[in-house]
Parts: C-alpha cells; structure tokens; sequence
C-alpha cells in the first residue's frame, strides 16, 4: 500500500506493538512499581503489567470496541537522527475517519510527505498528493483484517496502532514492566499516565479517566538507539462526527497518475 521507503524504527514500534496481548502470570500479577525515598515512580525490570495498569488498559480497549463511528485527529511530532548524533523535529497532522466495519479513510499533512488512504471494504487506495499519483490494491473485507493484512505487510501508518487496538488487539505484546504513574491532563482533559518498558522501547500513554476511557496522547522512546529519537502522538476524538459517504470512495483528482501497489494484502488481484 505505502509508496514510500520505511526509516522510521520507532514508527515501526507504533505499528507493530500492537499484536495479541500477553498475560502477567499469577507470579507476577502482584507486581508494583519501585518508588524511591523522594517519591519519584521507577520502573523494575524484574515486574510485569501492573493490576491498577491492566485496568486502564481494558477500560480503554472495551470504548475503542464499542466504538462504530468516529473522527480522530492527531497532533505528531517524530524525531530524526542525523549523523553525529544531531536530532530534529518533524510534524505532521493525522486526521482518520472510520465507519465500521469496513469504511477508513486517513488523510496526512506533514513535514516530511502529505499522503491519503481510503477504504471502502474492497479495496485500498494510496494517495499522493505532492506527486500527484495514487496506487490501489484488493484489501480484505473489514477493518481488523485489513489492519493484520498491513502489518504483516509491514505497513506503516499513523493511527493504526490505536485502529488495530479497537479491531482485534492491544498494546502489550512483550511488555516486561507497565504501571500507573498518576494523574494527568492533556490539552484539559483528565487522564490515567500510564508508562511501560519493553526490550529496545519505553512508552507512555495516557487514557481519557472514566467510563469514556480514549487514548489521548501516546510517547515512544527508541532506546539504545543515537538520541533515544522519540515518536509523539496527541489525539483528538469526536465520536459522533458528520462523515459524508463520499469520504470512503477515492475519486482521483485531475490529472492523477495511476502507479501500480508495491503492497500485496493477501488477497486475489492485490499486486505488488
């Protein structure tokens, strides 16, 4: 589907995390996080997904799977490691209109490349617009299996980790610590801060507190990598969105060139 070269590996984090959740055992499940004489929160590698963590993490699964209909605009920051170590910043704005099961359509503004992907249940279309050329490949027929279909194409695209986690999955696969850091706000709205390590990888989140429990800002931090890069997403919901039915069918613009899919999704007449 994409028509454009990964190397971004905290992305690819944010993409592939995001497969079927690993259970604490029975050992662990008991497990808090190590606090020191000044009351700072640590993580202890010997620990596993917290009770209190777990929590949140099912309060949020169980409104992302109830959700039919929805609008999510993120704000994202993405870092880049040049040579000698010297970082920078880019942006990017991420905007992803869903109709369960089976309608997406994601729309991205940024830095580095602008790029739209509609789905319609039959197939996927990438757009770009700076080139002006679009690539359409077969897809499966819903969502979840649309969003397997892409990561194990190795596909990468803002918001499907949050898509995936609301389709099939979640964010624990290969947690080694997860635990609640306390309360928080994001942009006014009260949150649980939640943190979690993994073998190259520490990421936070934080989640919308009651019952309307949505992810509202995620961290990725690259470790062991020049400059700990690090990939931010803050999130914006609107669950009950006016979406036109024209949203989930592309209609390629003036002078658009049809190039043909590098991305094959499993399905008869997606080419490569």
């Amino acid at each position: 589907m994409t028509i454009f070269a990964t190397h971004c590996p905290w992305l690819r984090f944010a993409t592939r995390v995001v497969l079927a959740a690993t259970i604490a055992s029975p050992a662990w499940a008991q497990a808090v996080p190590a606090n020191s004489d000044d009351g700072t929160v640590t993580l202890d590698n010997g620990a596993a997904i917290t009770p209190a963590a777990q929590a949140v993490l099912n309060r949020m699964s169980a409104t992302l799977n109830s959700q039919k209909r929805y609008d999510v605009t993120a704000h994202i920051t993405r870092d880049d490691v040049l040579p000698f170590g010297y970082k920078l910043q880019h942006n990017e704005v991420a905007r992803m209109r869903v109709e369960a099961p089976s309608r997406l359509r994601l729309e991205v503004e940024g830095d580095i490349k602008d790029r739209t992907y509609v789905y319609d249940g039959a197939q996927l279309t990438t757009y770009a617009p700076d080139l002006n050329v679009y690539a359409t490949t077969a897809a499966p027929s819903t969502l979840g299996e649309l969003v397997r279909a892409l990561l194990d194409a190795e596909v990468e695209m803002p918001l499907i980790d949050m898509l995936y986690h609301g389709n099939a999955g979640n964010l624990t696969e290969d947690v080694r610590v997860g635990i609640v850091v306390g309360d928080s706000q994001v942009d006014g709205v009260a949150t649980d801060h939640l943190a979690f390590r993994q073998p190259d990888v520490d990421w936070q989140l934080w989640v919308e507190k009651g019952a309307q429990a949505l992810p509202r800002k995620l961290l990725i931090t690259t470790r062991y990598e020049v400059g700990d890069p690090q990939y931010q997403a803050i999130m914006t919901w609107n669950l009950k969105p006016a979406i036109d039915a024209k949203s989930f069918v592309f209609v390629p613009p003036a002078g658009a060139t049809r190039i043909e899919s590098r991305t094959r999704l499993g399905v008869d007449g997606g080419g490569k």
